[in-house]
Formats: C-alpha cells, structure tokens, sequence
C-alpha cells in the first residue's frame, strides 16, 4: 500500500486567504480539502475557480451543521451548490453517507472526481463501525471515511483493531480528539488514504487536527512505514508533553526508521493490549500511571523496584521491562548546579507524595539528604516518608512551619501550576526568603506561579525541562541502545 497523503483541510473565509494558506503548507502538503462551508455567503458562486489557484489535488468539502460543518442552508440549496462547483474538476468529492443520490454521484464521477463517502460520530465510536463502512462502499470506487470519537483508550484500541478488518477497503478512518490523536499520526497503521490537518492559528476542521508542518518535522510522517519502530509516551492529561520533540528528531539525526508519538491513557490494560497490537517497542510514563504499569511488567530495575514508580517501559523477548530514569534524571540538573558533587547532609523539603515524588526522593535520600515530604493527603506523606526515612507532614500551617528546618532546597513535585490550571500556587502559604534552592519538575509552563514567587524573592531556580532532558536522554538509550546525538 501506499504511504498515505498529508491534507490541509482550508477553513478561510474567503479563496483568496485559502490560496495564502495553501501557499504557505505546500511543501509539507499532499492533498487540499476545501471547507467552502466556512466561505463567506458572497465567495460561494466562485468555488469552481479554486483548483486553478493551488498546485496540488484538492477536495471539495461543503460540510452541513450536523455533522460539524457551518453550513446551514437546506440540503437542496447545498447540493447545487457542489453541483455548480463541478466545473472546477475537483479531484475528489466528500458526499456524507445519508445522500444516497445515483445521479448526483454519477454528475460528481463524470466530472473527473472521486466520491469520498463519510459519516461524522462525535459522540462515540460506533459498535458497527466495521460494517457500517463496508454498506458504505456501493460502487467500489469511492473512497470510504469514518470519523469517529473515542472517548477512552478501550474506543482507540476498537478503532485500530477495525481498521485491521477492513485492510481491503480503501478507506480513511480517523479517531478525532485527544484519545484518537495517534490516529491521525499512525494512519499508515489503519491503511487510511490520507490525514488531515489544520493551519496553525486558523479555524480547526476537526477536534485533534495539528499542522502540516508539525505533522511532517516532529512526526516524520511521510516516512512511516510497515517497518517503523513505534515507541510513544502514555499519561491523562497528555496534550502538554514536549517528550515527541525530544525523541523524534534524534530518530532524525541518527537515520533511524521510528516515530515517537503520546498516547492519553485512561485504561493502562488497554493500552498493553493496543500496545501489542501495534507492536509498539518502547514508551514513556508520565501522570498519573509511574505505579499503574507496574503490575504490567515482567522485570523492573532496581530504582522501579525501590520508588514503586516507573516512568519507562520497554519491550524486551522475555516480556515488557520497568526503568525509572526520573532518577537520574532529576538528580543531573543539582549535580551540575553543585559543579559536579552534590553535597551530603542537605535539608529538602518535597512537595507531593505521588509517583514522581517517589523518584525524587528516593534520589535524594541515595544522596544522603535529609528530606520532609509536605502532601495535603498527609496519609501519602506518611506512606512515603516510611519508605525512605524522611519525615513528613500535612501541607498546612504546620507542614510549613517544619519546612523552616528543611528549606535549603525545595522540590516541587505535584502538576499543581501545570497547564491548563496555571494559576495554582501548591505552597501558597510559603514565603520565600531568597536564600533556597528551588527546583519543579513541571516544564509546561516552565515558569509557573510558584517559581516566579520564588526568582522575585532572589532564589536560584530549577526548571523542569531540565529533568525532562536529562530523563530522556535516558530512555532513549534504553529504547534504542544509541546514545542520545548532540547538537539537536
């Protein structure tokens, strides 16, 4: 089979800002859908002038209200409308699976286009999903579209395991939003004709699109093939995660056929399921599944063993194997700020208790440090200070005035200040006196509330990217056995 199509599906309101548009993506584009549902009323008598103003093929598309289009004048007055349009020789047709007209088909084949048949399910992914699109190919000759909403990682794995019934079928079978992402980047894996995606800052045609650009330079996807090594990181919430343009270009660099690619996970069964399925090599851990993968897991590396927390999953002949490079990693950054020894004896407070407070403080108390775990569910704080030694607290009034005695460094490791919800503060009632060391794992935003707290307060600060560099750089000789290349 051929390697799909990228296409921009073009939402300006007028041709001439189409034509801007499709101008800007040609060179990362194969395909150009034309929404002329989102035209202005007055451009509309004009659309047939739109293929002699691109250099590539282009899809007519005139998408109704119901089915998450704008157009929402009555179905004759839109039929005519692509009627008229004909006279542009559009090279395809997207007619919605309800409009079963033989002449108006047989209008739209004789004009030298093809019929893409679709339907759109923005509530679920149907159960007949396999069926459903095989009734859809009457003549043969259309292609046949299904786009389609998964709501949980069970849904994705429903859509990949679809896709592998209907290989006959020329086809394309999106799963739109946040669990389908991986759809849209993998559509060599369904066998789809093609992807789309959306101009940046523009009108998105559909719940998930990115851009072109981002689609072919992070992702590589013009050069996914049957013998692609997937690898991919898997957490809820994951939209946030700069990890694909971590690991991506390194593929790059070293001419390596893989592909990194997120995963929003709510069911991490289901994700060893579909994980076999695509025979995916190699993965990422992030919030809230460090402990979730765990029972999924047929060896673990010490640190995993120790911190009950694994960030890094990797597919071994004896089964998949567990490693926590959060260690490690979080630990570079401070050897780096001590000029390469990290000083025994330090007083850390931790804020946080879950998996990736585990990591840290398991490090830091391997690096001798004396550490207070600060957590509103004072019970984990309990739990994990058992496990290692350190004394704990309730993130109250209390907690803060124990960190008075602990707060030459403080660690933040909650996802309180992570976007979406910026503007939570985890140590709202801490005042910083300019003299603490202040580290959060966060890197989305990289300077949250809490550290701007901290940096006008004249305390030297850790970002999170840092430990997103240093933990990756980690897995990635894990998945690959390379070391990661310089100069990226």
């Amino acid at each position: 089979m051929e390697n799909p199509n990228i296409c921009l599906a073009l939402t300006g309101e007028t041709l001439k800002k189409n034509e801007e548009t499709a101008r800007k993506y040609s060179g990362y584009v194969d395909i150009f859908e034309l929404r002329a549902d989102f035209l202005n009323h007055s451009e509309l008598p004009l659309i047939a002038e739109f293929t002699g103003m691109v250099d590539k093929k282009v899809i007519l598309t005139v998408r109704r209200e119901r089915d998450g289009g704008k157009y929402r004048e009555s179905e004759a007055s839109r039929v005519n409308l692509i009627k008229a349009a004909l006279s542009g020789k559009f090279d395809f047709v997207d007619v919605e699976e309800d409009l079963r007209d033989r002449e108006y088909e047989k209008l739209i084949t004789s004009s030298g286009a093809v019929v893409i048949r679709s339907f759109h399910d923005f509530d679920n992914v149907p159960e007949n999903l396999v069926s459903r699109m095989r009734k859809m190919a009457v003549s043969g000759k259309e292609i046949v579209k299904a786009a389609v909403m998964p709501k949980s990682t069970a849904d994705l794995l429903s859509v990949f395991k679809a896709a592998g019934e209907l290989k006959d079928l020329k086809k394309i079978l999106i799963g739109m939003g946040d669990y389908g992402f991986s759809t849209r980047v993998l559509a060599s894996r369904l066998g789809s004709f093609l992807t789309y995606t959306s101009a940046l800052n523009e009108h998105q045609a559909a719940p998930g699109h990115i851009d072109p650009e981002t689609m072919e330079e992070v992702y590589r996807f013009s050069a996914i093939d049957e013998s692609t090594r997937l690898f991919g990181i898997i957490g809820n919430p994951i939209g946030h995660t700069l990890s694909p343009k971590i690991h991506n270009p390194a593929y790059r660099k070293l001419n390596m056929n893989a592909v990194y690619v997120p995963f929003k996970v709510d069911d991490v069964k289901a994700f060893f399921e579909l994980a076999d399925l695509l025979q995916v090599q190699g993965f990422s851990v992030t919030i809230p599944h460090k402990g979730n993968v765990i029972p999924f897991l047929r060896k673990k590396d010490p640190a995993t063993e120790k911190t009950g927390a694994c960030n890094t999953v990797v597919r071994t002949a004896e089964g998949w194997q567990g490693h926590n490079t959060d260690v490690d990693g979080f630990l570079y950054p401070l050897v780096r700020h001590y000029k390469g020894s990290f000083p025994r004896g330090i007083k850390v407070t931790v804020i946080g208790a879950g998996g990736a407070a585990r990591a840290v403080v398991h490090a830091l108390a391997e690096s001798g440090c004396s550490v207070l775990i600060l957590n509103r569910t004072a019970s984990k704080a309990e739990k994990l200070a058992e496990n290692f030694g350190c004394k704990w607290a309730s993130l109250d009034s209390e907690g803060l005035k124990m960190m008075e005695d602990f707060s030459e460094l403080i660690v933040q490791t909650t996802n309180a200040g992570m976007e979406p919800d910026t503007t939570l503060d985890p140590l709202e009632g801490y005042s910083f006196k300019g003299n603490e060391i202040v580290y959060e794992i966060i890197y989305k935003p990289l300077i949250t509330r809490f550290l701007s707290r901290a940096r006008e307060k004249g305390c030297t600060v850790i970002t999170g990217d840092k430990m997103l560099l240093a933990q990756a750089w980690r897995q990635f000789k894990l998945f690959t056995g390379h070391e990661y290349p310089e100069n990226i």
